[in-house]
């Protein structure tokens, strides 16, 4: 249920520019690729650790699917 209403929302992203390095993790920097040029607002991961040194230099919250589930709950969906 939560990923049909994720993919009745997500749009394909193209990657342009490519920052790098953007985090101590380079297996990350994709995932930080795609959400800056995605204009994301979270990146929701349980691997939280290296993307919280990055994201937030480009306005991205950074959040573990729990925060997500609850977040969604608060807001009623």
């Amino acid at each position: 249920m939560i990923l049909d209403m994720l993919e009745a929302v997500a749009e394909p992203v193209n990657v342009r520019f490519r920052l790098r390095p953007l985090s101590q993790d380079a297996d990350d920097d994709m995932i930080l690729d795609l959400a800056i040029s995605g204009h994301a607002n979270a990146i929701v991961t349980a691997n939280t650790k290296h993307f919280r040194e990055a994201a937030p230099d480009f306005g991205i919250e950074v959040m573990t699917p729990q925060q997500l589930l609850l977040a969604i709950r608060k807001e009623g969906y």
